[in-house]
């Protein structure tokens, strides 16, 4: 398994992402390669051992899961969103279909920051333990 994480973000949604690049510089200075793009740019997941996702509520999310569906369901893949609780029903389905982890969300008006480099470390720690073969810088 490679130690190459992909944070794809709609780029429509406010904020998402800033809080995908925050991410990112999280899990990179924990020792991770990480690639931050918006789901319309990333044509591929060959050669990522996991995928961080926001805002899958959007439409460009859900063209990015069914593109990507077979590499999916053999990939990790953690969600997240800018908005607040309760999650939409078709980001529950995505969720449970995928067997995706999440979505955890980081605020309504205002981004919560720390909460997300916070959560950014926590993925660092549990892709570590998933991925025992990460290596670290």
């Amino acid at each position: 398994m490679t130690d190459r994480v992909l944070v794809a973000y709609t780029s429509k949604i406010a904020a998402t992402d800033e809080i995908a690049e925050i991410i990112g510089t999280e899990l990179a200075g924990c020792g991770l390669r990480v690639t931050v793009l918006s789901v319309a740019a990333a044509h591929t997941l060959h050669g990522f051992g996991a995928v961080i996702m926001g805002d899958a509520a959007a439409r460009d999310a859900h063209r990015f899961v069914r593109r990507h569906k077979a590499s999916l369901k053999h990939t990790p893949m953690w969600l997240f969103h800018r908005g607040a609780p309760p999650v939409p029903n078709d980001v529950t389905r995505m969720v449970r279909r995928l067997g995706a982890i999440g979505p955890v969300s980081f605020g309504g008006a205002a981004p919560d920051w720390d909460r997300a480099q916070a959560w950014a470390r926590y993925l660092a720690d549990q892709l570590t333990v998933l991925h025992r073969g990460f290596a670290s810088n």
